[in-house]
């Protein structure tokens, strides 16, 4: 009975060909809308969380930014600090140092404008920056102060357009500082978050600028690692609660993490789409409506068609499966056009933001799911309307 239904529903599509194709425009743009809505929001949210999984999404930045600082006194990112925060937290694997140490790296004249930070050796592996050639520091390193820097990769090649900056040295000047540096390694290019811009920074060992240049320098910034990636936000918010008890001033510190902000940015993303994807259902409300109506008048002109049907022992379940058929074959057909449209549209649209396309399947079966279901709805009350047309009179209205 379907089978038959559906081939009548394409006879009847080809021999009025204009309206059907009008009949499908609303139903393509809304399917259309809400595919490339929901494609973009899925490809925005990929590129957000590949950006900061490109960051670190396992550690916690904790910033002492001032403030009255109440009771409890100032932050001091100090060592016993440090100490502090691993004996209260069993979840940080390591609380790591960071401290921007201003001057300027030059070499043969040529100075630099990027910035120079001193970094715990362990910053790198813990941030997922990657050693593009030579090596990162270590615990060597640290222990007995070593000159030594790793270069951004624009900075490396600013400072050596020749290339292979490796055991090369460059000037490093800040203050009442003169040093000379060995270059050991060059980062890989990473993208600039927080106050990492990688790619233009310079970085040395903790101890090196403590011991040999700074004195008593204090971090700026500690890095709180995880041992599990899934507890990042659940330490955040431990560390929140910790500095407050400390402090007693919300304002003496601020602690953020890659993986609070990219679970933010996701949020955001999805509402947005939610919001933009129920705005362009509407188009699929109004192609229902002219569905609908182009089954009524189909219904008017084929009376006298039903009347010989029912004449000839077609019940009135058989005519109301028939209309309701041909409404769902024709938005089926409007949703699988309006699918292709819209991975089209967003295609297009991830080319230009330079994202990574994403489209899920599960996009393809709410598409059709919504068809079907405009279909069904459209097609109820011209469906109902046949079936409870008397055969005389449609066979009498011709």
């Amino acid at each position: 009975m379907i089978r038959e239904s559906l081939l009548m529903a394409f006879e009847s599509f080809a021999g009025n060909k204009l309206r059907a194709a009008l009949s499908l425009i609303g139903v393509v743009i809304g399917v259309a809308s809400v595919v490339a809505v929901t494609a973009l929001s899925a490809s925005g949210a990929a590129d957000v969380r590949e950006q900061f999984e490109a960051f670190g999404l396992d550690a916690v930045q904790v910033f002492a930014s001032g403030g009255s600082f109440g009771q409890g006194g100032p932050v001091r990112l100090d060592d016993a600090l440090a100490a502090d925060i691993l004996r209260a937290f069993p979840d940080a694997e390591a609380v790591l140092a960071q401290a921007p140490l201003g001057g300027t790296l030059a070499r043969k004249g040529e100075t630099s404008s990027g910035a120079v930070m001193a970094v715990d050796s362990r910053y790198f592996s813990a941030m997922d920056a990657r050693i593009e050639f030579g090596r990162g520091f270590d615990q060597g390193d640290e222990y007995r102060a070593r000159p030594v820097v790793v270069l951004g990769s624009a900075l490396a090649r600013e400072l050596f357009p020749e290339g292979d900056p490796v055991g090369k040295r460059v000037s490093f000047t800040a203050q009442r500082t003169s040093a000379s540096l060995e270059v050991v390694g060059v980062l890989a290019p990473k993208p600039a978050l927080f106050m990492d811009d990688w790619d233009r920074s310079a970085y040395m060992p903790f101890m090196t600028a403590s011991r040999r240049f700074f004195g008593d320098l204090e971090p700026r910034v500690i890095s709180v690692v995880a041992k599990d990636r899934d507890r990042v936000v659940a330490l955040g918010e431990g560390l929140k609660r910790f500095f407050l008890d400390r402090t007693g001033d919300p304002e003496a510190f601020w602690i953020t993490s890659p993986k609070e902000w990219a679970e933010e940015n996701e949020k955001m993303i999805r509402t947005l789409s939610l919001l933009l994807g129920g705005v362009a259902a509407i188009s699929l409300l109004v192609g229902g409506i002219g569905i609908m109506n182009i089954m009524l008048v189909s219904v008017t002109e084929r009376r006298r068609e039903i009347g010989v049907r029912k004449a000839l022992g077609a019940t009135t379940g058989d005519i109301r499966t028939q209309f309701l058929v041909e409404a769902s074959a024709l938005t089926v057909s409007g949703g699988f056009i309006g699918l292709l449209l819209g991975w089209c549209a967003a295609w297009l649209a991830v080319k230009g933001f330079q994202w990574k396309f994403v489209a899920s399947p599960d996009t393809a079966v709410l598409a059709v799911a919504v068809s079907v279901a405009v279909g069904l709805f459209s097609g109820i009350y011209p469906a109902a309307r046949a079936a409870r047309l008397d055969p005389v009179d449609a066979l009498a209205s011709e």
